[in-house]
C-alpha cells in the first residue's frame, strides 16, 4: 500500500511522529491541575483513541514494508488497534469495542485520502499528526459542546470549538461538493458560516455579545489587541514588500514571521491568556480560509496568495498545500491546546508558564536561530527528519 501513497520528497518517513500525540495527551492527564477538573472521561476517551490511531499507523506501516499472510495482516491493520483502543477505554465492553473499531477505522480511511488528495504534501509521521489532530479535535468538540460554560474561558473555548467544526464541515462540503468551489457559492458559504459562529447557542449570551463583552471588559486586554493588529499590519508590509521582488524570500526573511509571532505569544501569554487562547484558534482559522482561496482560485484573491506562496514557500511545501504558517502556528500553539484550562494559573505558576512557553522557545526561538546561523555558517546539510 505504501507504493501507491507519494510522501513528501527529501524527508524520511517519520512514522515515529504518531507517538507525540498520545505521549503528549498521557503526560497532560498525569500533570492536569484538580482544580481543572480535566481528569474526566472525555479526557481518557481522548487517549484511549490517539493510542488506537497510533497503533494502526505502526501496523499500517509495518505490514507494508514486511510481506506477512493476508489474514496476518487483517489482525495487525484491523483488528488489533480497535481492540487496543478499546482496552484503554472506561467504558463497558459493548461500548468501547465497537467505539475503537470505528475510530481506528475512520482514521485510516481519512490518513489514505489525505496521501491520495494531497500527493507529496506530507511524510507518513506528518499526516499522522495531521488526521490524529483533526479527529481528535472533532472528538472531543462532540463531547463537550453538549453543557452550557460559565466561566469566561470556557465559554470561548466553545466558542472556538463551535467555530473550527463549523469551518471543517466546510471543507468536507466544498470537497464533496464541486459547485460550491464557485467564486459566488463559496462567498455565500462563508457568509453562512460566520453567522454560524456568532450566532450558534453554544454561549449564553449568544457568541457574538460574549465576545464583545470578553474583549471590552479590560483596557490592558485591548491595548494587547491593538499591539497585535500593528504586528498584523507589519506582516502584511512585509509580505508585500517581498511580492515587489522578483527573488524568493531567503530564509533570513522567512524568519522575520518567527519573531513577530514571538512578539504576540509571549506578552499574551504572560498577560492574557484566554484573549492569546481564542486568538490562535482565529488564526488557524484565517489560514484555513485563505488556503481554501489560493488552492481553489477563488477571485480576486487567489492571485496574490498564489503569488506569495510561491515567494515563501520552502522544502516543506512540496506538495499542493502551504504547510509553513501552518507548522509555525500549530508548533506554537500546541502546548496551550493540549494543556487542560492553560489559563487557570498561569500567572502563578512558573513551571506552567514554562511549558506553553515551550512552543514558542522552540519553534520561535530555538529553529529560528538554528536555521539562520545555519544557513550562514552551516556546510554540511543534515536530512530532515520529517
Amino acid at each position: 500500500m505504501c507504493e501507491r501513497l507519494l510522501p513528501r520528497h527529501s524527508a524520511s518517513a517519520g512514522g515515529w511522529l504518531c507517538l507525540l500525540l498520545p505521549a503528549a495527551l498521557v503526560t497532560s492527564y498525569l500533570h492536569a491541575q484538580p482544580e481543572c477538573g480535566a481528569t474526566d472521561a472525555v479526557h481518557r476517551l481522548l487517549i484511549a483513541a490517539a493510542i488506537g490511531m497510533c497503533l494502526r499507523t505502526l501496523t499500517f506501516l509495518l505490514t507494508s514494508y514486511v510481506k506477512a499472510a493476508t489474514s496476518i495482516q487483517f489482525i495487525l491493520n484491523h483488528l488489533l488497534p480497535g481492540i487496543v483502543s478499546s482496552l484503554c477505554v472506561d467504558r463497558s465492553w459493548p461500548f468501547a469495542l465497537p467505539t475503537g473499531l470505528l475510530i481506528t477505522s475512520i482514521y485510516h480511511f481519512v490518513y489514505v485520502k489525505v496521501f491520495r488528495g494531497l500527493p507529496r504534501t506530507f511524510t507518513f509521521g506528518e499526516a499522522a499528526i495531521m488526521v490524529q489532530g483533526v479527529l481528535l479535535f472533532v472528538l472531543n468538540a462532540i463531547c463537550r459542546l453538549w453543557t452550557l460554560p460559565s466561566t469566561d474561558f470556557n465559554q470561548l473555548n466553545a466558542i472556538m470549538t463551535s467555530a473550527l467544526l463549523c469551518l471543517l464541515l466546510v471543507c468536507v462540503a466544498l470537497h464533496l461538493v464541486r459547485f460550491l468551489r464557485k467564486p459566488l457559492p463559496f462567498y455565500m458559504l462563508m457568509v453562512l458560516l460566520l453567522l454560524a459562529v456568532t450566532c450558534a447557542p453554544v454561549t449564553r449570551p449568544l457568541p457574538l455579545i460574549a465576545l464583545l463583552e470578553f474583549l471590552l471588559k479590560d483596557p490592558l486586554r485591548l491595548l494587547i489587541i491593538l499591539s497585535d493588529l500593528l504586528l498584523v499590519a507589519v506582516t502584511c508590509g512585509a509580505v508585500s514588500w517581498q511580492l515587489k521582488s522578483s527573488t524568493r524570500a531567503s530564509t533570513r526573511v522567512r524568519k522575520v514571521f518567527h519573531l513577530l509571532i514571538l512578539l504576540v505569544f509571549v506578552p499574551g501569554l504572560i498577560y492574557q491568556c484566554t484573549l492569546l487562547y481564542l486568538a490562535t484558534g482565529v488564526a488557524l482559522a484565517i489560514f484555513v480560509v485563505l488556503e481554501l482561496l489560493r488552492l481553489l482560485q477563488i477571485s480576486p484573491f487567489a492571485a496574490t496568495l498564489t503569488q506569495a506562496f510561491d515567494s515563501f514557500k520552502d522544502e516543506k511545501d512540496a506538495g499542493g498545500l502551504a504547510l509553513t504558517p501552518f507548522c509555525l502556528l500549530i508548533g506554537c500553539a500546541l502546548p496551550i491546546w493540549l494543556t487542560p484550562c492553560p489559563c487557570l494559573r498561569v500567572g502563578k505558576d512558573s513551571q506552567l508558564l514554562l511549558l506553553l512557553l515551550s512552543g514558542i522557545l522552540t519553534v520561535g526561538v530555538g529553529d529560528t536561530a538554528a536555521s539562520v546561523l545555519g544557513s550562514k555558517y552551516g556546510r554540511n546539510k543534515w536530512r530532515s527528519a520529517l
